[in-house]
């Protein structure tokens, strides 16, 4: 009997665990599908309403370690509860949020009790069911967290769809208070017995303004300039503050961070594998989200089903995985996994404006495949990590998934908003030189291309071919009211160049023949329409030219994006090798 209410217990508390892991993991990518609504919805910018994503991941980022090391010192349960209450009452105020700076001050406040949550799960799954049983808790707890940070756009989709904005954030709550009541219920109390009860406030302030700044210049640097003043000062900032944190904590006996915990090959490697899951997640949340929405037009339904793959890979691949991690060695299931998720970088190099649902779906099932074999590295990070030490270390490497999802934004959505508007210069040029060679009137020439320089000044993609398009088409009918004369003629060689000639030529004969004035004025007059025809053929041609001109440097601008990435977890792939002891 007792020992059936143990086990009960133990499934119970690992179902609390999980639905944490998930709920605060989700909470990173979810609202990036739904920030286009949220702008509309406060009548903001999405500069602005940026902050909704960016507020959170950057107080993630900054109190994991910190919280980490609290709730090793002054309990692990007691803890967990006051960042599952913070959570929870932050999550319902963004639900609640009536202006967007009240939504980003709740973001901020959901942030810090998911960074108090996080970290803690792993030693308390320890403490639940055993070292013995630990690897495969710490598998199934980090197979959620994978799920959750890859099911973000999909859920998010949906729920938009299907309510609003503000069932992202509802959902929450039922979910932190059943979890609150499991906690409660099934763990006891643990400590970190090895250290002393003494908070170190100077550390945790220095590591805490270090981190701040740069995750801050990781979040931010692409919207301020990387050599803008403000973003240079927080650099500076935060090397100091680092500097100064090592300096003080080396002469600790207790310092914050376990430095020695680094100097296992197991933990550094896993760690930084870990951190380029945070990377890759970008990859399909962040980038090709927007290339489905912003580029192919997509509803947000419509990309979550796409992307929705590689939510369904990872729920596969992470128990596989953790199986065979278990009975063979995880360094080859993790080695593979960071090579599959460099090739499905590689297949999105291949990207184009024609690429079949099928094909992008498949793309999106190798990345979720490679994820979430490597999203294993949270196991082997901890997997022979003293027990005491279980809290501390899960800290560390979750912020550092954190940092890699901060990196992944700064470098891959800089490059790409950096390519975009390079794309966009190369398209200007290049419609400019077509205007310049067509057969439409120099007065239109000159209004066109005036139209076209106004439309790419634009620094982020919102459909401008649609809206030359639109102004084109305005020029054309302003010009045709204000100028009725020196139209040319219809290209040569093209139908209506024969037509025009022809009705010329009937003009002619008419004179000649002494035909009354009326008929003369009509056969003029169709002339004229036959020619502005021609002028409107011209336009649309002058169109189409732009379009795939501009569709073949945006898909250019990506592969570049994907490319990049590519490289950087290619030259990675030799780290995964020593991410076990076997």
């Amino acid at each position: 009997m007792m020992e059936t209410k143990k086990i009960r217990k133990q499934q119970f508390g690992l179902v609390a665990l999980s639905l944490i892991m998930f709920v605060v993991t989700i909470d990173t990518t979810i609202t990036n599908i739904a920030l286009p609504t949220i702008t509309d919805y406060f009548k903001t910018n999405l500069t602005d309403s940026n902050w909704v994503s960016t507020v959170y991941v950057l107080i993630l980022s900054v109190l994991m370690i910190p919280a980490a090391k609290l709730a090793d010192q002054l309990g692990r349960k007691k803890i967990m509860l006051i960042g599952l209450s913070i959570f929870g009452i932050g999550s319902l105020m963004c639900a609640l949020s009536s202006s967007l700076s009240f939504l980003i001050s709740m973001r901020f406040l959901q942030g810090v009790g998911g960074a108090i949550a996080m970290p803690v799960e792993i030693p308390l799954a320890v403490d639940l069911l055993g070292r013995a049983k630990a690897n495969k808790s710490v598998g199934i707890i980090g197979a959620v967290a994978a799920i959750a940070a890859a099911s973000g756009p999909v859920i998010g989709g949906l729920l938009i769809h299907l309510w609003s904005w503000h069932a992202i954030f509802y959902i929450n709550v039922p979910i932190v208070l059943i979890t609150i009541v499991l906690i409660a219920v099934c763990f006891g109390e643990s400590f970190d017995e090895s250290v002393s009860k003494r908070i170190d406030l100077i550390g945790i302030i220095l590591l805490s303004i270090a981190l701040f700044f740069l995750t801050f210049v990781l979040l931010k640097g692409y919207d301020y300039g990387w050599l803008s003043k403000k973003i240079l000062l927080m650099l500076f900032g935060s090397i100091l503050s680092t500097c100064l944190f090592v300096i003080t904590e080396r002469k600790k006996a207790e310092p914050l961070i376990e430095y020695k915990l680094f100097k296992d090959p197991t933990f550094f490697s896993s760690t930084v594998i870990y951190f380029l899951c945070g990377f890759t997640i970008v990859c399909s949340s962040v980038v090709f989200n927007f290339f489905l929405e912003n580029i192919k037009n997509y509803s947000p339904l419509h990309a979550a089903y796409i992307i929705m793959f590689t939510s369904i890979m990872t729920m596969i691949a992470m128990p596989i995985g953790s199986q065979l991690g278990q009975k063979l060695n995880y360094c080859w299931v993790i080695v593979f996994g960071v090579f599959l998720t460099s090739i499905s970088l590689l297949l999105l190099t291949q990207l184009s404006m024609d690429m079949s649902v099928f094909t992008m779906a498949f793309d999106m099932c190798v990345l979720g495949l490679g994820f979430g074999l490597s999203s294993l590295a949270l196991i082997s990070a901890v997997q022979y990590i003293p027990e005491e030490k279980a809290g501390i270390a899960s800290g560390m490497v979750n912020a550092g998934r954190q940092l890699g999802t901060c990196l992944g934004i700064a470098l891959l959505v800089g490059l790409l908003n950096n390519n975009i508007d390079y794309s966009f210069q190369q398209t200007q040029s290049y419609s400019i030189k077509v205007i310049e060679k067509s057969n439409i009137s120099d007065p239109l020439k000159q209004i066109s291309k005036r139209q076209v320089k106004k439309l790419f000044v634009l620094s982020n993609y919102n459909n401008a071919l649609e809206k030359q398009k639109l102004l084109i088409a305005k020029s054309r009918i302003k010009y045709v009211f204000l100028r009725k004369k020196s139209i040319p003629k219809p290209q040569k060689g093209s139908g209506l160049r024969k037509l025009y000639k022809a009705n010329q030529q009937l003009i002619i004969e008419s004179k000649k023949s002494g035909k009354n004035n009326t008929f003369i004025v009509e056969q003029q007059s169709l002339s004229q329409v036959i020619s502005l025809i021609g002028e409107k053929q011209e336009l649309q041609k002058i169109f189409k030219q732009t379009k795939q001109e501009e569709n073949r440097q945006i898909i250019k601008a990506f592969k570049k994006t994907y490319l990049c990435a590519f490289v950087l977890i290619t030259v990675c792939i030799p780290v995964s090798f020593f991410t076990d002891k076997k």
